[in-house]
């Protein structure tokens, strides 16, 4: 049995809740959203065929396909079939645990400078308001701009903010249900316009790094492209820019920095920006992390892969939060023939639409306790936390699961790690709780948190 609504052009089930839908719909369902007709299914075993066992037949609609374009180009997370596979073997050795060991001092000491700035706010004032969602993007920005972009920080930093602009009027326009409208994504409407020159902005800063880079070598006035992740991919490019070519070339350099750009920034800034708050609702929780970041540092911010391996409750209340607050509501594939799934007979052109949000509240899949904040439910890892370990997904599953999984861990832990070692925290009086979901999940009114220096 399959329910079948109608919802205009946005996803309201994912605003109101997929436990009020399904009460009426049922535990599968199909709506449109705009010129697409999406079908919702709550079945682990329906999701791992969708995202694993038949990838290969599920694709990104065209119309999600152009509107990610712009923001994350035809990279990794856009490209199929061989195109996919070429690329994704190349970058694969750009995120082995070696090479991630080798960036851990890049990212303590681009979470410092945004730390010092709360330090100092604390010093003159004791316990003092910070809007920590803002800072936690920047923080993000900056391990990027040193890891990847080590020798064009300012410019990265330019393109991040350009970046951002353009992010934002995109989520305004999602969320304003217009962007689904046939057509209207090309009219000259003032938002429209302005992400036109925002978009054309900041393909020509990451152009104008690339030449630079590939220039240098040319001229000799640099032996290499460099050691961060941008270095390592020219090296392992050709000079093709045919998008389609079946190789790894410039192409799939820009592409592919545009995709770490938002990947590797907004995603780790949003769990971190939850994990804080949840930091902050349960002292209890921020206690016993604390505990363990000061047993493994020694109280310094002198990490290594080794230690940030230890935190062991931090990963815990990672999971939890990521649970509760999922980075993305939702993963829609489209089909790309008729198959059977099940009983169910898909259609070539049908929307799968794998809710996330949902299995991480299901009671069959987590227990009775689903409503609850309780990290101990992964003390003995995902395959112990609940009944079916691939419902969750935070970072997705099969082949095409995230590439920068362990980076983003990695990130999340150290700047946990060293927010607790310093501070203490407790929610804002003028925090307003409303996550609500576009692209990513995030707090619609930021967040607000009382931050004082740990004595």
């Amino acid at each position: 049995m399959i329910g079948y609504f109608r919802i205009g052009w946005i996803s309201e089930y994912r605003r109101n809740g997929y436990e009020n839908i399904s009460a009426f719909a049922g535990q599968r369902f199909i709506y449109y959203r705009g010129p697409q007709v999406k079908l919702v299914s709550r079945d682990p075993q329906f999701a791992k065929e969708v995202l694993s066992l038949k990838y290969g037949f599920f694709e990104r609609h065209p119309d999600d396909v152009a509107m990610l374009q712009n923001i994350v180009g035809l990279g990794l997370d856009n490209l199929t079939g061989e195109k996919w596979a070429i690329e994704r073997r190349t970058l694969n050795s750009f995120f082995y645990q070696d090479v991630l060991k080798a960036l851990v001092d890049d990212m303590v000491s681009s979470c410092e400078c945004e730390l010092q700035k709360w330090e100092e706010a604390c010093r003159l004032g004791g316990a003092v308001e910070v809007s920590v969602e803002e800072d936690l993007n920047t923080i993000s920005n900056n391990i990027i701009a040193h890891t990847a972009f080590s020798a064009d920080r300012e410019k990265a930093k330019e393109i991040y903010r350009t970046q951002r602009k353009y992010v934002s009027l995109l989520f305004e326009s999602l969320d304003s249900g217009w962007y689904w409208i046939p057509g209207f994504r090309y009219l000259p409407t003032a938002r429209n316009r302005a992400m036109t020159k925002l978009r054309a902005r900041f393909d020509g800063l990451l152009h104008e790094v690339i030449n630079d880079r590939k220039k240098a070598v040319k001229k000799g006035d640099s032996e290499s492209y460099g050691t961060d992740l941008l270095g390592m991919m020219l090296a392992a490019a050709s000079d093709s820019t045919d998008e389609t070519a079946p190789e790894f070339n410039l192409a799939s350099v820009f592409n592919n920095t545009k995709l770490f750009f938002f990947a590797g920034q907004d995603t780790v800034a949003s769990a971190l920006t939850f994990t804080l708050l949840q930091l902050a609702r349960y002292p209890e929780w921020q206690d016993r992390a604390r505990k363990e970041v000061l047993e493994v540092t020694a109280d310094s911010d002198a990490f290594d892969s080794d230690a940030i391996s230890r935190l062991k409750v931090v990963g815990m209340v990672l999971n939890e939060t990521m649970r509760v607050y999922p980075v993305i509501s939702s993963i829609s594939k489209m089909a790309t023939k008729d198959m059977q799934i099940g009983d169910l007979f898909i259609p070539k052109g049908l929307v799968m639409e794998v809710p996330l949000a949902a299995f991480n509240q299901d009671p069959e899949i987590w227990g009775e306790d689903v409503h609850k904040f309780n990290p101990e439910r992964f003390e003995n890892g995902v395959a112990q936390a609940c009944t079916n370990p691939q419902a969750f997904m935070p970072f997705a599953i099969g082949p095409k699961s995230c590439i920068g999984k362990d980076f983003a861990m990695m990130e999340a832990k150290i700047v946990i790690a060293m927010v607790l070692r310093r501070f203490q925290l407790s929610i804002s009086p003028n925090y307003k709780h409303h996550p609500c979901h576009s692209l990513l999940t995030k707090p619609k009114y930021g967040l607000q948190l009382i931050m004082s220096r740990r004595s």
